[in-house]
């Protein structure tokens, strides 16, 4: 039965998918402003270790979240166009695939953790606490590819609100332990930056069997899906998600080389170049963890609305979420220019570390807006099927930013500004064409049958 096509974007709808996951990420930007603070204040150095640490961990985090996308479009096209049985099959089969990808990611990284830090250019002592933090944090990949499939599932049928309970457990839990095992509290050693990493596998382990407990037996999930089901997975089937999420997983490992050969970049400068440079991305997500719950709600309605095939309103979809984003933008840009060095003085009490990342700060408020093109609309092409044309858009995008940061930090002499500004030309540069290829997908662009 074919739905009834509508003029009108549904706004409230946008803001029951957006809202849970908005909730979700504050609490985890705001558990890792606490990890990030207390290491601070224990040992400056952990900030460039975490820092080193944590770009190839999110790398790899980032490239699993985006294969998932192919299931979470894959799931909203079919769900929307009425095919639960067929979304039920990618979602089984999803299971066994993604976790294959985090298991092995989990092996790179154990085992071969001081070759990649290695390889960035990371030397002692930061190195020494950079491979301990990873080999401890490396055994969260063992779940990450189920419960990440997990979290598309019911991303894709825009069932968010246990997205947002399991990840506010997972935060709490989180905090808790970072104040016990960094400071060594209630009798237990003061680990320091293991005692970070010891939180965050543990809290990830506890919060893991609700989400999946939820998703399989759950009598709200509209779909049935069968445990033994997730055991075999069908290539036949598999295939089409990683056509579909592939390139989105390429492009996000496309950009995470980028960003780790600029933290390379950055270890030739001096070893508190990095962790300057980590910091302040730490704090800039503050507003992408917000906006992007309307970036993932215009991913699932903009997939529905494809398979409803309701092609208009799918696009208008995407403009409505951009436009909350960079409202959102706006509000946090106005608080970084205004009051910078309140902002950095809660994750760090060294007085020169503040004044040197005052400027950086500053300026990484004006790529928030097209930072914000890139994620809301680039999800939403997605939504519509288009995984490639964002791949395409990123190789060209990584070759630019590492080329014009080179340029700038070691030709222009720019040094840490350099990285900056060449982020903030490599954004918009994207920004303007993604969201060209979405507006002209109002009247041009065809929607490949899924």
């Amino acid at each position: 039965m074919t739905k009834k096509l509508t003029n009108k974007v549904d706004t409230k709808r946008i803001l029951r998918i957006a809202l849970p996951l908005i909730l979700q990420q504050l609490c985890f930007q705001f558990q890792v402003w606490v990890d990030r603070a207390m290491l601070g204040h224990v040992n400056a150095q952990y900030f460039s270790a975490v820092g080193n640490a944590l770009v190839p961990y999110n790398a790899v985090i980032s490239m699993i979240n985006a294969v998932c996308c192919g299931t979470t479009v894959l799931m909203a096209q079919n769900y929307g166009a009425g095919d639960k049985e067929k979304s039920r099959r990618f979602a089984e089969n999803s299971f066994v695939g993604n976790a294959t990808i985090s298991t092995i990611a989990f092996i790179v990284f154990y085992f071969g953790a001081k070759l990649i830090f290695q390889a960035m250019g990371v030397i002692s002592p930061i190195l020494e606490y950079s491979v301990s933090y990873m080999k401890i944090l490396s055994f969260t990949l063992l779940i990450f590819g189920a419960v990440a499939t997990a979290t598309s599932v019911l991303q894709s049928l825009g069932l968010t609100k246990m997205i947002m309970i399991s990840g506010v457990i997972s935060n709490l839990i989180n905090i808790i332990l970072d104040w016990i095992l960094i400071y060594g509290k209630f009798g237990c050693p003061q680990l320091g930056i293991e005692g970070a990493a010891y939180a965050s596998t543990i809290s990830n382990y506890v919060a893991a069997p609700i989400m999946l407990l939820y998703v399989f037996k759950s009598k709200q999930i509209p779909i049935k899906l069968h445990i033994k089901n997730v055991f075999y997975c069908k290539w036949s089937i598999y295939k089409e998600v990683l056509r579909i999420g592939g390139p989105s997983g390429l492009e996000f490992i496309l950009w995470n080389v980028g960003n780790v050969i600029l933290v390379s970049f950055l270890n030739k400068l001096d070893m508190m170049a990095a962790g300057v440079y980590t910091l302040i991305l730490s704090i800039e997500t503050f507003p992408l963890l917000i906006y992007m719950g309307f970036a993932n709600a215009g991913l699932t309605l903009v997939g529905q609305k494809t398979g409803e095939k309701d092609h208009k309103q799918a696009i208008a979809v995407g403009f409505r979420c951009l436009a909350f984003a960079l409202t959102i933008c706006l509000v946090i840009a106005v608080g970084f220019w205004a009051v910078p060095d309140k902002i950095l003085g809660i994750f760090t009490n060294d007085s020169m570390l503040v004044e040197e990342s005052i400027p950086y700060l500053i300026l990484i408020a004006f790529v928030f807006f097209p930072k914000a093109i890139n994620n809301v609309i680039g999800l939403a092409i997605r939504g519509l099927g288009d995984t490639r044309w964002m791949l395409y858009s990123q190789i060209f995008g990584t070759v630019f930013l590492v080329a014009v940061a080179y340029v700038l930090i070691f030709v222009a002499d720019l040094q840490l500004m350099g990285v900056f500004l060449a982020l903030l030309l490599d954004e918009s540069v994207r920004g303007i064409l993604n969201l060209l290829r979405f507006w002209k997908g109002r009247e041009f662009f065809r929607i490949r049958k899924l």
